[in-house]
This record gives structure tokens, sequence and C-alpha cells, in this order.
């Protein structure tokens, strides 16, 4: 049994404080673990971090993925089984989503959208990523 006086010379708020900050460095990789769900549910900025930092796409299966110095790019399918594009700006966090994927002759997967204002962007990416607006090339990275 511990004494009164063994007790008292301890602030209780301060040892169970100190004792939880102990633990902490392990909170961390629990939250990694991969049956955690945090990141599926989450729509914080850090949980976009995690998603990308996990291997890309987010509520789909990554298929390929690719690094240039500026960009993630990834080829992902959805739960019906569409592919889409989804790049990811690697300083910024800036996505984009382009659905309809095709495979090209030359080993490239290619999409293509549009904006509202009827410009056509082509996204490629294979052994570099490149963008095109209105059939001009405007990006081009190697990717490894």
């Amino acid at each position: 049994m511990i004494s009164k006086s063994f007790v008292k010379g301890f602030n209780l708020p301060a040892l169970v404080g100190a004792t939880v900050g102990l633990l902490m460095p392990v909170l961390p990789a629990v939250a990694l673990s991969p049956t955690s769900n945090v990141a599926e549910t989450s729509n914080s900025a850090a949980t976009e971090e995690l998603l990308i930092a996990q291997g890309g796409c987010p509520r789909a299966t990554t298929i390929e993925a690719f690094t240039t110095d500026t960009y993630y790019a990834y080829i992902c399918e959805d739960g019906n089984g569409d592919y889409f594009y989804y790049g990811v700006n690697r300083s910024t966090g800036e996505s984009v989503n382009v659905y309809g994927v095709t495979f090209t002759d030359s080993g490239y997967y290619m999409a293509t959208t549009y904006d509202d204002y009827g410009n056509e962007y082509t996204y490629m990416v294979g052994a570099s990523l490149e963008v095109y607006e209105n059939g001009e090339q405007i990006w081009y990275e190697s990717t490894y």
C-alpha cells in the first residue's frame, strides 16, 4: 500500500499527463495501421496527405503509380470497373480526376477532359507525364 505522504509529494494530474505523453509516440503508428479507416472518413487536409502517402487512389484501386518531380500520377479503377487518371501536385496537394482512361500503342495511359470554356485537356502518363491543352503540349516531366 502506498502511504499518503508518498502520494502527497506528487501532482497527480501532472503524473497522469506525463504518463500519457510517454505513450504518445505510439499513437501515430496505430493511426497508420492497415485496418484504420480514419483517412477514409475524415475531410481534413492531413487526411489527403495520408491518402497520398498510402499510395494514391482514394476509395479506388491503384492500377499503376508514377512520380515526377512535381506530381504523383495514378491510374485508378473505381468500384464500377471504370478507370480514371488521378494527378496530385506534390507541393500543394491540388488534384485532378479524369475518367475515360485508354491505353495507347506507345505505352501511355491517356485521359481527356474539357473545362467550362470548351478547352480540351489531355493527360498522358507513362515514361513521362504530358499535358496538352487544345492539342498543344503545356507540361512535360519524366516519371520515375
